[in-house]
């Protein structure tokens, strides 16, 4: 391994330093997600038992808002943080009193502003939730930076205890508040809790004390970054949001919150994979961006691992939605089961797209991923106008073949930044989409069986033949994919 003159090793030739890295941070993050997902699904199915869909379809709402704020927040300053190769005290301690500035406008606006969102979306409930839940624009603005800097030095193992303890702390809170009848807002009292731990504990544990300075200056240089980075945020946010924000215009709470919960269910195995690496994968590719052969190499590893995962996790749930969705949730989510099974699909190549931004972050590449993101934005938003026309099984069908579309260029644009091509791509995934095809179409065919077992024991069949087909398949096909997870 080259290294240079003081003996520190090459940025260029850094490939194995760069593996033991990534498999750190995948390690950390894992474990992160692990438990902020059990806390998530666990909360699915204890608050589907106490909240209505009226309900989870006003808490949607407020976290539309929520997200939205999150763009604002600092303005993309963290991420030029992570991504910037020197740092020093005076720049971090203009972004901290600008991201609080930031987060205390904000907590203003919103706070005044939710009797006109409510009357918006003609949901009374909605100006009590978003008035309550604006407290968390301010707890999540003092601690930006910090995060910004734990993630900048790979200490994924910091950001998962804290993340894992505030979740589990959070989750039991909501779950007293819905228990005792506070309805929606034992969801907000969750949000606010998880807000407010983590806050303090990145503030405790990242090592670094702001002070109370401020040079425009420091702002003014990375706002080139960031700007783009705001914009591409921005277009994301409509994009990624405008399906509550319709729904919730045109259609009733009730509505909004079968979907809400048919997104949310669709998301967990996405989470699993897709935001651990990912999360992890941006500050490497940073790294590397001086040597586009070992980033693109990283990357096409990253693509490999997420369609071995995914893929059957998300057939798997179309194959068994309905069965899922009757002893996991009950009677009232009558929708649930055919919007999983579109929006299963929408799950795959959503997983592989996300991967996209931190490619052209980590070359600095800002403006592309502006505009590939108002591409998919025009797309995304078309099939939602489209489809209020009809109904909502419709307009998700819709959304899929949208996101179908802009898959390919996607994809295209992040290899060909790297030097790749998009058959590098197609390589990675074919084999696993193969694999995850068959196993759907066997799980389809078991089930035209009458078989005498209980509800529980067919979905448990299921998914064990399903599993034995697919791995069957994979590791006849690609064994050394296989190694490579285990390795990891």
């Amino acid at each position: 391994m080259a290294t240079d003159s003081n003996g520190h090793q090459q940025v260029g030739s850094i490939t194995h330093e760069v593996y033991i890295v990534l498999r750190h941070n995948v390690k950390w993050v894992s474990l992160s997600q692990c438990f902020k997902i059990s806390c998530q699904l666990l909360g699915l199915v204890v608050f589907a038992r106490y909240l209505t869909p009226e309900e989870i379809g006003v808490m949607s709402l407020t976290l539309v808002v929520v997200n939205f704020v999150n763009i604002l927040r600092d303005m993309g300053s963290s991420a030029a943080i992570i991504q910037r190769v020197y740092i020093d005290d005076r720049l971090k301690n203009s972004v901290f009193v600008f991201n609080v500035l930031i987060g205390c406008f904000l907590f203003f606006i919103f706070y005044f502003l939710s009797n006109d969102i409510s009357s918006f979306f003609k949901k009374v409930e909605l100006a009590g939730t978003i008035k309550a839940i604006s407290f968390a624009f301010i707890f999540n603005s003092v601690t930006s930076v910090h995060l910004a800097l734990l993630e900048r030095a790979s200490k994924f193992k910091v950001v998962a205890i804290i993340e894992s303890f505030s979740s589990i702390i959070s989750l039991l809170f909501g779950i007293a508040l819905a228990i005792k009848g506070f309805g929606v807002y034992s969801l907000v009292g969750q949000t606010l809790m998880y807000s407010l731990l983590t806050s303090i504990m990145f503030h405790m544990f990242s090592g670094w004390k702001p002070a109370l300075t401020f040079d425009f200056r420091d702002i003014k240089s990375i706002f080139n970054f960031s700007s783009n980075i705001v914009a591409f945020n921005f277009v994301n946010f409509f994009s990624r949001n405008s399906d509550q924000i319709i729904i919730g215009k045109f259609f009733s709470a009730s509505i909004l919150g079968q979907y809400s919960m048919a997104y949310k269910v669709m998301l967990f195995p996405i989470q699993s994979v897709t935001a651990v690496l990912t999360r992890s994968l941006y500050p490497v590719l940073s790294r590397l961006q001086e040597s586009k052969q070992d980033a693109l190499s990283a990357y096409l590893n990253v693509l490999k691992v997420i369609s071995l995962v995914v893929t059957p996790m998300m057939l798997g749930l179309s194959s068994v939605s309905h069965e899922l969705v009757n002893i996991a949730f009950g009677k009232q989510w009558v929708l649930l089961p055919n919007l999983l099974t579109w929006l299963s699909i929408v799950g795959i190549l959503q997983a592989m797209v996300s991967t996209t931004g931190s490619v052209f972050m980590s070359q600095g590449d800002a403006r592309t991923l502006f505009i590939i993101s108002v591409f998919n934005s025009i797309l995304q938003v078309g099939s939602f106008i489209i489809g209020v026309n009809y109904n909502i099984e419709t307009l998700v069908i819709l959304y899929m073949i949208a996101n179908f579309i802009m898959f390919l260029p996607n994809m295209y644009l992040s290899v060909k930044t790297l030097n790749g091509s998009i058959l590098d791509v197609l390589r990675c995934v074919y084999k696993p989409v193969f694999s995850g095809v068959i196993m759907f179409i066997s799980i389809k065919v078991l089930s035209c069986f009458s078989l005498h077992f209980s509800n529980v024991s067919f979905l448990l069949i299921k998914i064990g033949f399903g599993f034995l087909v697919y791995t069957s398949l994979i590791l006849f096909l690609d064994r050394k994919l296989v190694k490579m997870i285990f390795k990891m």
